[in-house]
């Protein structure tokens, strides 16, 4: 299962569903094939005052890049929306900040 990198998805986990953004949908593709990266959204004042690697989701909602985890394909229940043009570049810069490759 492929997502494309930058699409917001509501989350099931355990008995509550989150939003999350999805940072890439093939990073451990070959390994985990069932799994995609997401990055934890949150309060955008709460994001902004843990971390500088936010981008601005909508809603007063930011995505911390830097929290980034796994979860199972299977738990992504509706894409909730897209990032624009300009917020994907910047979220593809922090990406490659943070992992030292190539934006």
């Amino acid at each position: 299962m492929s997502h494309r990198f930058g699409e917001l998805w509501t989350v099931q986990l355990g008995d509550r569903d989150e939003v999350r953004l999805i940072v890439s949908g093939d990073f451990y593709h070959t390994l985990y094939g069932d799994n995609v990266l997401t990055a934890h959204v949150e309060a955008a004042d709460v994001a902004h005052a843990l971390t500088a690697f936010v981008v601005d989701v909508g809603e007063g909602r930011a995505a911390m890049i830097d929290r980034i985890s796994t979860v199972a394909a299977i738990r992504l229940k509706s894409k909730v929306g897209d990032l624009p043009d300009d917020q994907f570049t910047a979220v593809r810069g922090m990406i490659a900040t943070i992992f030292g490759t190539a934006g």
